[in-house]
């Protein structure tokens, strides 16, 4: 009897160790993955999804900044053959380190920090409205201005039939530079 527990407990804990990166994550990525500075982005999971022309990530906001000012930003997953979409985003300086402070706006995602830089990403994956999904999020630039600031951002969009298969990665990198 004991011998048939112990094994019941082993396979049932080596199942878990195969589950799907979406059913494993369903709260948002692991920190980390933007797709820039060497990160991974959502690719590492996700994956095989029809890319085209109509499919695209985008953020909204102003391309200069003036030191310690606070802008109001949307990010945005366009895919109309996707139910659900997801994103994480971080602001560095050229050097990789973080660069200034990230806020989601009220029930629109989360942040957190992984070696001192700064991420925002979705709480759960949010449901395309046609063909859309979109996050309103704030920056407070830095205090001095160190020189122009990196913006990298990857989403995902897909069925939202718990598998990672199937699902379309975007990556997106920007240049924010000091205003004159």
């Amino acid at each position: 009897m004991a011998v048939r527990l112990m094994l019941a407990g082993a396979i049932a804990s080596a199942s878990l160790a195969f589950l799907p990166p979406a059913l494993a994550f369903p709260e948002s990525a692991l920190l980390g993955h933007t797709g820039g500075f060497g990160e991974e982005s959502c690719a590492s999971c996700h994956f095989g999804g029809p890319q085209g022309e109509d499919i695209a990530l985008r953020v909204d906001g102003p391309d200069v900044y003036a030191p310690g000012e606070r802008y109001r930003f949307f990010i945005r997953v366009m895919d109309a053959g996707a139910a659900v979409a997801g994103f994480q985003l971080a602001f560095r300086f050229e050097d990789g380190s973080n660069a200034g402070l990230l806020e989601m706006g009220d029930g629109e995602g989360q942040t957190g920090t992984l070696d001192d830089v700064i991420y925002a990403s979705h709480t759960a994956p949010q449901r395309m409205d046609e063909g859309a999904a979109v996050w309103e999020f704030h920056w407070t630039a830095p205090d001095a201005s160190s020189g122009p600031v990196m913006l990298n951002a990857a989403a995902v969009s897909g069925a939202d039939d718990q598998s990672p298969i199937g699902d379309n990665v975007h990556e997106l990198a920007l240049e924010i530079g000091p205003a004159d």
